[in-house]
Formats: structure tokens, sequence, C-alpha cells
């Protein structure tokens, strides 16, 4: 094979194919993600050699952000490109911040673009002589430029004489492009035609020239850029209200201050170039989405950021001097880009100084919220990772291959001599669960969630066969309880707080192993609401929890109230096989780490917390009469948890709702057993009720579902009949009822702010329309 990239200089698809094949070769990489690309070869002339296939980087949107700039005005979604978590969560909540105090005021100041030659001459007088020279001869000097561009200025020349080298800074604006391969032609056409004109004369003629001596500071972070600037020199300014910075930003003007003072002196004993916190973050999101020079985020994210507080209010600034953009020519003409730029306004001519004014706006916005995070502790907190004593092998997609899977399902299929012959990913499920991606938050390094798999194999007494399986990889439980610490931490510090000492002690705990020990049991009542399971992956060396089960297809039926019984009287053989046994049930073990009893009422300020949260962040889902409600529950814990424990407790699922219940070859079946516990049966029938009937429910419907749940557990033996007939059944409904609202509901509205649930406004409308039902049942 030759050592000569194939190709060269051709920009057609059968090129790209040609380098894309020797490359491989070469490597010895399969290189699959490049075998296909939304850009055209015969587009990209200009843009890259060589081109042999694109890269995707996930775009987030931030904002809205109100502006009420000299060119950026109204409201402004930013489509920032990263992969850096909690980036777009952080601008969006500064935005929120800055949005709701009026909106933030830019303005370009300045657009610049420099190119820096350096002469050499024989001595020191005929450098000075050459200076005063182009200073006499500026309008050859603007002739020379007018030659070359028509939207290209030279507005300064500035030289720096050291000794007999003098390096003259060609300043120049460039209208909506951010210039430098236009400076660069323009001030090579003034060397080349000062070098004839002076050809001839001994004492002005340079010994040497190179058009750029390092001086114009290009794709450098300079003191020279930052006082004189490079690029669009752009501000933005905002003032919050006291209330806005206590609520949104979760700290005070004060704090605000303090801190900023402590970092201004970092900075100055770091000889930082800028007084900044992160602008660099928005800049690299903008020009990667954008098509801008990535290669300038260096220079571009220098800033300059302030805050003072004036009376109640906190005022915050940032100038950016050296913001090197542009709205035409190089990466913004890609499809891409182009479509991004046009979405905010500033695609082509006349809207680099928009486009300037928005990045300044969102820099600040992220400053703040940064600050903030940085003040109150959560910046830590919105960062954290798990840490590990080891280095741990995590599983990758392309692990679930057929060296991994045959002695899994050999062993679960009981067939010592199954040879698996092919494993191929099928089309993909839609989202992986909630679980999944809490876990994802926390780490980001392993394989979760649902991975549909075909999978052929031969039996070892039979013909081959094809199996439509789904692999789900779990996260571990601690890697959840983080993730929801993470999520809070970007929204919510006081829960977060709370969070961080009560949450290890959730339900969410050991939650991994939980679901295996669930697949690995004989009982009849549960097994034959289980999905088929066709084996598990146990791997605490390299973290892997995975359960390989069928590929469920559900009906798609209506949840009517037929439906929901056929539901409640699915699941209540389990609740009935353990009802009265969970002291039984803990002792086995299986279940592994469960709250203690104590744990509701002891956690009560976490509950509080959310409730306020919830409030402050979804006003529209709880209300001042809602928030009452959650707090009340919350301030009785300490009572009303107790006579909950009271009663007959059982094995319950604690996930209960339609997102994890199909209706399956003609059979219920029940799958997203990670939250499994010991609890009162009813507290599996209140969170369906709170999924299905609708916040049009009446009491009568209530009645009547619980009495179908509360015959089926007894039907399951005489035992559980007694403890049922025992039993005032709504009661058990009304305790659990308080549990599901104050925990549960409030941790979903809680991830609401920063992970849309589609589902959960008509829950909590329903969830709180059952409380209603349940006062006035008692006259309260």
């Amino acid at each position: 094979m030759t050592d000569v990239i194939p190709g060269r200089g051709q920009y057609t698809e059968e090129a790209r194919r040609k380098r894309l094949t020797w490359w491989r070769g070469h490597s010895g990489t399969e290189l699959g993600s490049l075998e296909a690309t939304g850009l055209t070869a015969q587009h990209l002339v200009g843009n890259v050699e060589n081109f042999v296939g694109s890269v995707e980087v996930p775009v987030g949107l931030a904002g809205p952000l109100l502006f009420t700039g000299d060119a950026a005005r109204g409201s402004v979604v930013a489509p920032l490109a990263t992969t850096e978590g909690a980036l777009v969560a952080s601008a969006s909540r500064g935005a929120r911040a800055v949005t709701g105090s009026g909106g933030v005021t830019t303005q370009v100041l300045a657009q610049r673009m420099t190119r820096a030659p350096a002469f050499e001459f024989a001595d020191i007088a005929a450098a000075q002589r050459f200076t005063a020279w182009l200073r006499a001869h500026r309008e050859l000097l603007d002739e020379q430029v007018r030659a070359v561009s028509r939207h290209t200025r030279l507005i300064d020349v500035d030289p720096y004489q050291i000794g007999r080298r003098l390096h003259v800074r060609f300043v120049y604006e460039t209208a909506d492009a951010a210039g430098q391969n236009m400076t660069t032609a323009a001030t090579w056409q003034i060397c080349r035609r000062v070098s004839e004109e002076v050809a001839a004369d001994d004492g002005l003629r340079p010994l040497g020239m190179i058009l750029e001596g390092n001086l114009s500071g290009d794709k450098k972070a300079t003191a020279v850029s930052l006082l004189a600037g490079r690029g669009t020199r752009v501000t933005a300014e905002c003032r919050l209200p006291r209330h806005i910075v206590s609520a949104v930003l979760k700290t005070t003007p004060e704090a605000m201050v303090k801190s900023h003072v402590t970092t201004v002196l970092g900075a100055q004993q770091a000889a930082t170039t800028g007084m900044g916190v992160n602008a660099a973050n928005i800049v690299a999101a903008l020009f990667v989405a954008t098509g801008q020079d990535v290669a300038c985020v260096h220079e571009s994210g220098v800033s300059i950021f302030s805050m003072e507080q004036d009376a109640d209010d906190l005022v915050a600034t940032i100038l950016l001097p050296n913001l090197v953009v542009g709205t035409v020519g190089g990466g913004t003409a890609l499809p891409h880009q182009r479509d991004l730029l046009t979405a905010l306004g500033c695609a082509g001519e006349g809207g680099a100084r928009r486009f300037a004014e928005i990045v300044a706006g969102f820099a600040l916005a992220l400053d703040l919220s940064t600050m903030a995070a940085v003040v109150s502790g959560q910046f830590a907190e919105a960062h954290q990772r798990l840490g590990r004593a080891r280095r741990v092998d995590f599983l990758q997609a392309g692990d679930l291959d057929a060296t991994l899977l045959q002695p899994v399902l050999a062993q679960g299929l009981g067939d010592p001599r199954l040879h698996v012959d092919r494993v191929r990913q099928a089309p993909p499920l839609h989202g992986d669960g909630i679980s999944s991606e809490l876990g994802a938050l926390a780490e980001r390094r392993k394989l979760t969630g649902l991975h549909p798999l075909t999978v052929t194999l031969t039996p070892g007494d039979g013909p081959p066969g094809t199996v439509e399986l789904v692999a789900k990889v779990k996260a571990r439980g601690d890697e959840i309880v983080s993730g929801i610490a993470k999520l809070l931490s970007l929204s919510a510090p006081e829960a977060a707080r709370a969070w961080d000492r009560w949450g290890a002690d959730t339900e969410f705990s050991d939650a991994h192993r939980r679901e295996l020990a669930v697949y690995r049991r004989t009982e009849t009542a549960l097994t034959r609401l289980l999905p088929r399971c066709y084996g598990l992956i146990d791997d605490d060396q390299r973290e892997a929890y995975v359960i390989l089960m069928e590929r469920l297809r559900d009906d798609g039926g209506q949840w009517t109230r037929d439906r929901i019984a056929e539901a409640l009287r699915a699941i209540a053989p389990v609740h009935g096989h353990w009802l009265g046994r969970d002291q039984e049930l803990l002792a086995e073990g299986w279940l592994c780490r469960v709250p203690e009893p104590t744990h509701l009422a002891k956690a009560r300020e976490l509950w509080e917390a959310l409730a306020r949260q919830s409030a402050t962040d979804q006003p529209d889902l709880i209300d001042e009469t809602r928030l009452d409600a959650l707090l009340g529950i919350a301030e009785s814990v300490g009572y009303w948890s107790q006579t909950l424990q009271t009663l007959p407790l059982t094995l319950v699922h604690n996930d209960f709702n339609p997102r994890n219940i199909a209706r399956h070859e003609g059979r219920m079946v029940v799958y997203d057993w990670e939250l499994a516990t010991v609890g009162v049966p009813q507290r599996d029938v209140v969170e369906l009720l709170a999924f299905t009937l609708g916040p049009e429910a009446t009491a009568a419907d209530v009645d009547e579902l619980l009495a179908v749940h509360a015959r089926a557990v007894a039907e399951e033996s005489p035992r559980a009949a007694d403890l049922v007939a025992g039993t005032d059944w709504h009661r058990g409904y009304r305790l659990a009822l308080r549990e599901f609202l104050m925990n549960r509901l409030a941790l979903y509205i809680a991830g609401h702010t920063e992970r849309e649930f589609g589902f959960l406004p008509r829950v909590v409308r329903t969830a709180f329309r059952l409380w209603d039902l349940d006062r006035d049942r008692d006259g309260e």
C-alpha cells in the first residue's frame, strides 16, 4: 500500500471514498462512523483538503435570552455545539435570570482585523526612514487595499521598531467577514507594491520581509489585542434585582460581588489576560455551531467580566475585545452552519454585528450563572464524578457481541451446547429510561440504557433460529443518586444539599443489584408478570449489570378503566404473596439495601426543599395551594409515616406506571423493577391511578379500582385474604398517596426543570385531584 494519500486536490465523492479506504488500511481501523456524511465534497473547496468525512457535535438550545441591544433585539435562542455537560443548562439559567430582569443591553464598539508584517533593514536609520515613508504614502496603501477587496478598509498603520527590525501592524475593517484571509491578501498586496516603490532606494529598501511577524496576535491571547482590539469589540450589560438573584441564581448580590473581587485578585496573580469567568465556553460552542474559525477561540474567549452592587441590584458587564467572527465566507457557508446562523438572524451580509452581540449576551449570562454556582457550591456538585480507586474496563457498545452473549445465553436458556452465530443491532427503542439518563449524568464513560439486538443462534439439538431481545444495561445505584444530585445542583441548591445528606438512603441505592435479583426469583406470582429473561450479566469488575430480556411490543391500547383494573389484577398476586411477610423478605437479602422505615421522617428537610423548589421553578404545576399541601404533608410526616409502617407490608414495584407496563401477546407484563422495595401494596395503586385516571377522576372511580385490587390481593392465599379483611384498605391508599406526592412526584417535578417530562403536567393534575377527593371524603 502506498504511503501517499490518494485523490489529492480532488473534491468528489469517489475521491473521498478512496481516501477513506486508504486510511482504513493505513490505520488498521474500520472507521465505520465516517462511511456516511451529510456534506458534499464538491462544496468544500477552500474549506478543507483531503476530505474524508465529518464529525458530529451535539447542539443544544440555550435560552431564550431577551436582548435590548443595538443590533440584537428581542428573544434569542442560542445553538451551542458542545459535549460538556451542564454548559447549556448553566447558560439557560443565566439567560432566565437576565431575561426576568428586563434583558441584556449589547453594543458593538468597534471591528478590527490586523496583519503585522516584519521588515529587516541595514540599520536603525533605514528602518526609521521607512516608517516615515509609510506615513507619507498612506493613500498608496489605501489604493492597494481597494484593489484587493471592496469590503475592506485600512484604518490604521501602527509601526513598532526594534533596532533595525520594524513590525508594522496594519489594522482593517472587514464588514461582515472575520477578515483573516482578506487582510492577509490586502497586506501582501501592500508589501509587494511598497517593495517595488522603494526598490531603487538603498536607504529605504528592506533587506528582507515576512508577511506575519507575530505581532498581530492572530489566534493568540495578547495584551495588544486586549487594549487595541482585534476582531469585534463588543460589550454587554444587565441589571439583576435582588429577588431574581435569590430565586434564580440562588445567592445574593453581596456574595456575588465579594467572590468577584476574590477572583479578580486570583487572575491578577496568575497574570491572566482579561478578567473573565468562562466566556470561552460560549465562544467555542457558538463558533462550532456557526462555522467560525475555531482556532480563534483562544483570542476570542478573552473577556473582562465585572460586577458591582447598586442599591439592591447586581449590575454585571462583560467586554469581549477580540471576538473574531464573521457571517460570510469560510465555514459559515456550510449547510448546517448556515442554517444555525439563519435561525439566529445573522446569516449573510449585515449579520456580523448582531452575531457578536448575541455571543456577548450569552457569555454574560453564562458568567453570571457560573459565578453563582461557584458562590453557592453548585459548581462542584454540577461537575461531580464518582471516584473510583481502580481503573474499570467499562462495558462499551461493541462489547455486546457473540463472545459476550454466548455463555450468558447458554446458561440462561439451559443449553450448554447452544452457539451464538451472530449479534446485530436492531432498530432503537424510544428513549433509554429515566434511571439510565440519571446514571449517565454522573458517569458517561460506560454503556447504559436499552439496546435492542437481533441474535442468531443454533441450539444444541435443533435448527438455527433468531431471537429479538433487549440488553438492558443498568447504571449503578450510586450513579443514579449522583445523577439526581447533579440535576438538583443546576437549579435547586437547597434541595441538592438536602439530597446530599439523604439521597444515598433512598430506594435508588443498589438499584442495579435489585433488578437483577428480581429476575433470579422463581416465585410464580412474580415470574408470570415479568418479561422473559434470556440471561443476566453481573460483573462487578467491569461494573456491568445487564438483563437480556424479550423485546416487548405493547398493544397500544388506551388506559381505560378496564385496562387499569387488568393491571391491578396482574400486580396483585405479587402483593398478596409477600403481604405481611416483609421481615422475611428483607431477611432474605435479595432486595439489597432498602430505605429504613424512619427515612421518610428523617428526610423531612429534603421533601420541604423539593416542594419549595418545585413551586419556584414550576409555578404552573405547583401553585400556592398545592405547595401548602406538600408542605403540610412533609410537616406531619413523622406522624403518618409511623402509621404507614403499622399496616401490612409487601413487595411493591414502586414505579408502577404505564412507562413500565406493557400488554404483550395478550398478557400484562411489568418491567423495570430497579426501585422495588417494601411498602404498602396501595403504593403501586396510587402511582398507576395518578398516571392513568386523569384529572376528571371521581371518588367512585377510586373506590371501584381499590376494591378490584383488594379482591385480587385476597385471592392469592388465605393468609393474604385475612390481612386484607383486617385492614382499612383505603387508609393504606391515603397514606401511600401522601408518600407519592411528597417523594416521587416532587422528584419528577424537580427533574422536569432540566429535563422535560411530557407526561408530568397531567400526572400532577391527576395526583392532586386524588388528594382533593381524599380530603373531601374525610370532610377536611
